[in-house]
């Protein structure tokens, strides 16, 4: 067998979300010679039940709570194998997929990064699992997980992404140039067009008082030219990744208050349904788990794919 050069792990909780995700990684991802794990924690007993032992008639529900959890476990092996199936008709090879469903030991997020540890090259679920309420807010799992896996790419997919078009967040940062050269070696089986976008805050906007509008011109031409050998550079990584030149763009977005705002701005209104940024912009403060950019993004992107990438 080839070596397996890449290795992804797919949350799969039997949410009409986790199907999403299951069916954009299956569009998107590079497959071939990856190896899948489908991961679910499997609760034992329902959330109400947890105190269940506390409860002098606890006994009396043994053997409903075990009926509960038998009809459970298949209905999620049921969800994992059409899940499965969807990966191998895009092209998964069948023998490198794994299906790895376990009972909760210390606590779903907890035993999801526990797994999401022992070695993978990104991780992807949905972002709100099972039972979620419809709102954007990050469900629980996700939240944790963006906390805590601070050197392993993250998808968190909503709704349904569009595929064809992605959009990196690119700045002067080592972390936004790795993201980029990730989307190059990761991201390229549907062979989208790869948009690098830098935004540069309006100075006069953000600090109108003690910015003359002269030196505001001088400082945007000095940011926009100072992007230019990095537009280059991860061009350069990019086509040696095989992505063709008519597939990527550039693009320097100016004249907004808020970097976040603007790459969701234009994620939405420019037809992208994935959106790729470094985990830690410019300063890559080691004591801050994430930039500004990222942390705004992962609450205000809703209805396609964000890719966090440390």
């Amino acid at each position: 067998m080839a070596t397996v050069k890449k290795r992804i792990l797919l949350l799969v909780d039997g949410s009409s979300q986790s199907s999403e995700m299951v069916a954009y990684i299956s569009k998107i991802y590079v497959l071939w010679q990856t190896e899948i794990v489908l991961f679910n924690v499997l609760d034992s007993v329902p959330e109400s039940f947890w105190d269940w032992e506390k409860d002098p008639l606890g006994p009396q529900y043994v053997s409903s709570l075990k009926d509960w959890e038998n009809r459970k476990e298949a209905k999620i092996l049921d969800f994992i194998e059409s899940t499965r199936q969807v990966l191998i008709n895009a092209g998964a090879l069948e023998k490198l997929i794994r299906v790895k469903v376990q009972k909760r030991q210390t606590g779903i997020a907890r035993d999801v990064i526990a797994e999401a540890k022992s070695g993978y090259d990104a991780v992807a679920l949905g972002r709100r699992g099972l039972g979620a309420v419809a709102e954007p807010a990050l469900g629980g799992v996700a939240s944790k997980l963006l906390g805590t896996l601070t050197n392993i790419p993250l998808c968190i997919v909503s709704g349904q992404p569009k595929l064809g078009r992605i959009l990196v967040g690119l700045d002067n940062s080592a972390g936004s140039q790795r993201a980029a050269v990730f989307v190059g070696k990761h991201l390229g089986a549907s062979e989208p067009s790869i948009t690098l976008a830098h935004v540069i805050r309006n100075p006069e906007r953000t600090h109108p008082d003690l910015i003359a509008e002269e030196y505001a011109q001088k400082i945007l031409e000095s940011a926009q030219s100072a992007i230019v050998p990095v537009f280059n550079k991860v061009t350069r990584s990019l086509k040696t990744a095989g992505i063709k030149s008519s597939k990527i763009n550039t693009k320097v977005i100016t004249g907004v208050g808020s970097r976040a705002g603007a790459l969701f701005d234009e994620a939405t209104h420019g037809g992208f349904g994935t959106l790729v940024i470094g985990r830690r912009g410019i300063s890559e403060v080691v004591q801050f788990q994430m930039g500004r950019v990222a942390a705004k993004l992962t609450q205000i992107s809703n209805q396609m794919a964000l890719w966090i990438i440390a």
